[in-house]
């Protein structure tokens, strides 16, 4: 999907270009974004108030995702989109071969960063271009019915986890997505899952546990070049 960054003052925010959805930014490294990606992935934010509520959205989101949901996900960008997540969420070269570990190292990249809604619009993205392709005219502001007629078909291809990334995308700027997380409890918004908002409650034995296999793993490329 194309999106034009931000609106004129008074025109009325679309699916295709969307005046409150969350934008790349300084905390996410969007200035080292080349041109061309940013007026592709970014558009305005009408006020801060917003960002913020948009932003926790987004945390809560991330952190509901399970590790293969987020995996899958990841793996299913095309390499534009990919080496556009590696930047957002500084992922190193080889974070996409190793999938054991993709989803801590999105994750960890996301609260370093603080950068969960750009990660999570990187990631929805073309579930975002399909929709917009599917409706067409109504894409610039969706009915409850036109979202309604699409979801079937959009929870086929991509998932009831990366549709509601992108349905929170619009949680703020366009009433058809807001009317969908009233009606739809698929889509209700994801609650925090403590008062930090922490990305993740981190699962001390789980996370030792893929860090003795990464070192197995490493050990034996070791061996083999021997």
């Amino acid at each position: 999907m194309r999106r034009r960054c931000g609106n004129h003052v008074g025109e009325r925010p679309t699916l295709n270009s969307p005046s409150q959805t969350y934008r790349l930014d300084a905390h996410a490294h969007g200035a080292n974004i080349p041109a061309d990606h940013t007026a592709a992935y970014t558009c305005a934010v009408t006020t801060s108030r917003d960002s913020i509520i948009l932003e926790r959205r987004f945390v809560n989101a991330l952190a509901a995702l399970t590790d293969d949901s987020l995996t899958s996900a990841a793996l299913a960008l095309d390499e534009e989109l990919r080496d556009l997540l590696a930047q957002v969420a500084g992922l190193g070269a080889d974070a996409f071969e190793d999938t054991a570990t993709l989803a801590e190292r999105i994750r960890d990249g996301a609260q370093r960063r603080r950068c969960a809604g750009d990660v999570c619009v990187v990631l929805c993205e073309p579930c975002t271009r399909h929709c917009i392709e599917t409706l067409g005219s109504a894409s610039d502001d969706p009915t409850l019915d036109d979202l309604q007629a699409i979801l079937p078909d959009v929870l086929e291809k991509f998932g009831l986890e990366v549709t509601k990334l992108m349905v929170i995308q619009y949680s703020l700027s366009l009433q058809g997505f807001k009317k969908l997380i009233s009606a739809d409890e698929r889509f209700a918004l994801p609650v925090s899952q403590s008062p930090a908002m922490q990305l993740r409650v981190v699962d001390e034995e789980a996370q030792a546990a893929k860090r003795a296999a990464r070192k197995a793993r490493r050990a034996a490329d070791k061996a083999k070049k021997k």
